[in-house]
């Protein structure tokens, strides 16, 4: 076995052994049955469903009552991959539970993904550069927390598909043999597939593989490759079109999920198809010859022309259809779609996210000389507007430093589409490069609007702050003398520069709060907490036929852990069903109205906590009859958790109105 090899191997086990180690370590305080994620508890419930009858229902009935959950416009594959890999390994391991699976699968697909990761770097790179970029992903505090133990959300799912769909398909750019570019262009295919199948946003790293191939459009002169990229849509297009209704008929959440995912790769496999037409079957191909550059420049312009017109014309759905995008006052209140500060920045990436910015710089610089200042001036501008946005807008206000960053945006489309026009010779490993840029780009905009999206943007800064390291590792080695070897020299000065990044305050330092990031971070919910106890109350107390009115970020915890059925969740599929609950129930203006609209929604019992509900709610008041105090027994005044029975009177009807699922023109 070759030194290489062995060496890549080692690499391999090191990292994955320490990035699971640090991603277990609060599993110990974590309570049996609980997770520390509320969407987490979502999935848990789908995945039980699943377990008992093979397949999730059309609707669910128990929630969001009393129309259910449609779930055909949700994509379910995560649920589906819990259920069913827990069924495989309970032969193997039959002590083994649902829980366990769901308990430990975020930190397995994180591994997974990290390992694909870092074995596509060896190979296309080396070593170091695979390694420092390894011991980044598993230290960055940004990178643990919604990858550890507990989690249940798909988060580190979609990471690792995203990442496997681009290390794929950037493979099949890199083999020569027809026959293995066939094989990474169907995985990548499928991957997407997978991807599509599992979560809305997956389009971002579509959107990333997109771009990359409409560089290669804009700097070829032929047509040469559009077998393969015709093959690697049709395996994802189509089967995504069959498999979900919410790519054939979505609203919601889905409304733009045909449009933002199907549409763009058949858009350009039309203008690449229209493209070889016109050079090579018209009577003015021989004319067009001249043009090579810049008819794909006019079809590529033509066609983002076309889809500013399509978000311009629907711009205003996006605000509760479009979860990065909503800018509603109901997803304003949800915490991880709140803007980041430069603190929060400082702290999960340490110095990393800077180096990174600084990586791609250098990179642009290298690759095209002066002319790569038309990427670099705007990049550094979206940076700015991105990581020092609390700081800025306080000083020149949030309108002005949006007006900023959108002037980012469109000067990096506009300095990436010049550079691929103008390019005249191909560096080495072009396409990674690209690739990681547009990573970097797309999934920091996210961030910046919504800060949970952070947790995707690891990858990129990871991959140019070890870039960077190495060039200047290979910089200042070679600026000795040759005495030292250079390879020892080389890796002396790489590690002493990871050092000071992983542990020196002043350059961050952010391996020093590793281990807090992986204990501390995310806790679990409900804990042992008032709710818990009212949870197990529940559960013990009353039947599963119960409908319990309670806030809708108890909605999946009740499903799960009192296996009682709710009106409104976390999952805002009815978003004015929230508003109207937050109007008839906590502030409403009578007795009758809170009764009318809990009739409406068939609830036997509402659940009240100090904590989550306004103060000045009307349950607070005095309640008549028609609420029977059932939980706590004792003290039922000052508990901090209230549950009651509701018993109707004759005369309280079910009134339409509160079943809206639109406000009011």
């Amino acid at each position: 076995m070759e030194i290489r090899t062995l060496g890549t191997i080692a690499l391999l086990i090191v990292v994955l052994f320490a990035s699971f180690l640090i991603r277990v370590q609060s599993s110990a305080k974590i309570p049996s049955g609980q997770l520390t994620d509320p969407d987490g508890y979502f999935y848990y419930w789908q995945a039980q469903l699943i377990s008992e009858n093979g397949q999730l229902p059309a609707r669910d009935m128990r929630r969001w009552l009393p129309v259910g959950r449609d779930l055909g416009q949700t994509l379910n594959l995560y649920p589906y991959v819990l259920a069913y890999t827990h069924k495989v390994l309970s032969y193997i391991f039959p002590n083994i539970s649902l829980y366990h699976i769901i308990f430990f699968m975020p930190v397995v697909c994180f591994c997974i993904g990290l390992g694909a990761c870092c074995l596509f770097l060896a190979q296309t790179f080396d070593l170091r550069l695979a390694g420092i970029v390894g011991i980044f992903l598993a230290t960055l505090p940004a990178s643990i927390e919604r990858s550890s133990t507990g989690l249940g959300d798909r988060d580190s799912w979609c990471l690792m598909l995203g990442i496997l769909a681009i290390i794929t398909y950037l493979a099949s750019l890199m083999v020569q043999s027809p026959k293995s570019r066939m094989r990474w262009t169907l995985a990548s295919g499928f991957v997407v597939f997978l991807g599509g199948i599992s979560w809305e946003g997956f389009g971002i790293f579509l959107s990333i593989i997109l771009c990359v191939e409409i560089w290669r459009f804009i700097t070829s002169e032929t047509e040469t490759d559009l077998k393969y990229y015709l093959i690697w849509v049709c395996t994802f297009v189509p089967t995504l079109y069959i498999a979900s209704p919410a790519y054939r008929d979505g609203y919601g959440f889905a409304k733009h999920l045909f449009a933002f995912m199907l549409m763009p790769p058949l858009a350009f496999l039309g203008i690449r198809i229209l493209r070889y037409i016109l050079i090579t079957k018209t009577p003015w191909a021989g004319k067009l010859k001249a043009y090579t550059r810049t008819l794909p420049l006019g079809l590529t312009l033509t066609s983002i022309a076309l889809a500013i017109g399509y978000v311009l014309i629907q711009r205003d759905t996006f605000a509760s259809t479009t979860v990065p995008l909503s800018q509603n006052e109901l997803m304003k209140t949800v915490a991880e779609l709140k803007n980041p500060f430069l603190e929060y920045w400082m702290f999960r990436y340490g110095s990393v996210f800077v180096l990174g910015y600084f990586g791609i710089v250098m990179v642009v610089i290298r690759f095209w000389k002066v002319r790569g200042i038309l990427f670099a001036a705007p990049l550094t501008l979206f940076a700015i507007t991105t990581f020092y946005r609390s700081r800025l807008d306080s000083l020149w206000g949030t309108a002005t430093g949006n007006l900023l960053f959108g002037a980012a945006i469109v000067t990096c489309a506009i300095g990436f589409i010049v550079l691929a026009w103008r390019r005249q010779s191909t560096p080495k490993n072009e396409p990674i490069y690209l690739a990681f840029a547009l990573w970097f780009l797309f999934w920091c905009a996210l961030a910046r609007d919504a800060k949970r999206y952070d947790f995707f943007i690891g990858m990129a800064v990871a991959f140019f702050a070890a870039d960077l390291i190495c060039f200047l590792a290979d910089f200042y080695g070679n600026q000795v003398e040759k005495r030292i070897p250079q390879r020892l020299l080389k890796t002396a000065i790489t590690a002493i520069m990871l050092g000071i990044i992983l542990f020196w305050t002043p350059t961050g330092g952010h391996a020093t709060r590793t281990l807090l990031a992986a204990t501390h971070f995310r806790r679990a919910i409900p804990g042992n907490s008032a709710e818990a106890r009212a949870f197990d109350w529940m559960k013990g107390n009353l039947p599963d036929t119960a409908i319990v009115a309670a806030n809708w970020s108890f909605g999946s915890l009740l499903n799960v852990l009192s296996n009682v059925k709710t009106i409104v969740d976390q999952d805002h599929f009815i978003q004015h069903w929230i508003y109207l609950y937050d109007q008839h129930v906590y502030f409403a203006k009578s007795e009758r109205e809170v009764l009318e609209f809990l009739k409406t929604h068939d609830a036997t019992h509402i659940m009240l906590t100090t904590q989550r509900e306004p103060s000045n709610t009307f349950l607070h008041g005095q309640l008549s009859n028609a609420f029977v105090p059932v939980y706590p027994t004792e003290n039922f005044p000052e508990a901090a958790v209230k549950v009651w029975k509701i018993h109707y009177a004759p005369d309280i009807q079910s009134n339409p109105k509160y079943l809206a699922t639109k406000p009011e023109k």
